[in-house]
């Protein structure tokens, strides 16, 4: 069978099982087995498949016809413009993730912030994106699944930053007591579990049947538990001048209120993603500041 007529039947069975952006997907999976780039795999549409590579193909589409996800399946994934593994010891990068990286930048530069402690840390993409970014930066990252830890310390190895980016298991800031960060911590940032209960049963089969539960679902009713929390240990960090979370649809103006009144914030910052939602709220404190 020719590359384009396996391209075409699998799209048509992707689409068939309601997978959304089937096009792409069947694209993507031929071209992680055929190890070449997505960009060029047009020029190949001719090519006449081996029965190994045919094989391999049909179970790609078969697992992604079952709606698991198309990241979970090649391995990996491109955030702020690397390449991150990933796999279902950890959620899945997304893009909407991207805004909280830019502020962060942005108030790192403005305030010369080197400590950062990255709380949940999944495959590693916010604490090693801005271990990346900022050369001088010294990078705690922590989360309360190993499984997850492990991940994000091979992506930290494969991206070459082993020497600037710590790993730490424990829930929430537990870990920075335990690893000598808590006097010195000088920006907190974190993506914590926010889908509220009732939310559950709305998400698509790729999340809810195949992404850690654990990572995603909260154990408020609305959603703000990890953000209650991590907030709270905050005010036991002296040095701490910046915190920084990725909020859910809806969630950002209670989230920039606890901030203000738990932490004292000089300056509350909220930005959107490219869905036009609020999912960035940061607060500058202004500990050490002239």
């Amino acid at each position: 069978m020719k590359l384009s007529e396996a391209i075409k039947d699998a799209q048509k069975r992707l689409e068939e099982a309601g997978v959304p952006e089937a096009d792409f997907d069947a694209r993507a999976l031929a071209s992680h087995v055929l190890e070449i780039p997505l960009t060029q795999l047009a020029m190949h549409h001719a090519r006449l498949l081996t029965g190994d590579e045919l094989a391999a193909y049909e179970t790609l589409v078969c697992c992604r016809s079952k709606r698991e996800p198309l990241q979970y399946l090649v391995g990996s994934t491109e955030f702020y413009g690397r390449e991150f593994l990933c796999d279902p010891r950890a959620l899945i990068p997304r893009v909407d993730t991207e805004p909280v990286i830019d502020v962060a930048l942005e108030i790192i530069e403005e305030h010369d912030i080197r400590r950062i402690a990255d709380i949940g840390t999944g495959t590693g993409i916010i604490a090693l994106t801005l271990a990346a970014e900022v050369e001088e930066a010294e990078v705690l990252a922590t989360d309360v699944s190993s499984e997850a830890l492990a991940l994000a310390a091979e992506n930290a190895e494969q991206l070459g930053l082993t020497d600037r980016v710590q790993f730490a298991a424990g829930r929430w800031l537990d870990p920075l007591h335990e690893a000598g960060w808590a006097e010195t911590v000088e920006m907190v940032v974190s993506n914590p579990p926010y889908i509220r209960e009732e939310e559950w049963d709305t998400l698509m089969p790729e999340i809810a049947e195949h992404e850690p539960r654990e990572a995603l679902l909260d154990t408020e009713p609305d959603g703000l538990g990890g953000y209650r929390a991590i907030v709270a240990q905050c005010t036991g960090l002296p040095a701490l001048r910046a915190v920084f979370f990725e909020v859910g649809e809806g969630q950002a103006t209670e989230t920039a209120e606890l901030m203000r009144e738990v932490l004292g914030a000089r300056e509350i910052i909220i930005r959107k993603d490219l869905g036009k939602i609020d999912r960035v709220v940061a607060a500058v404190l202004g500990v050490g500041d002239a």
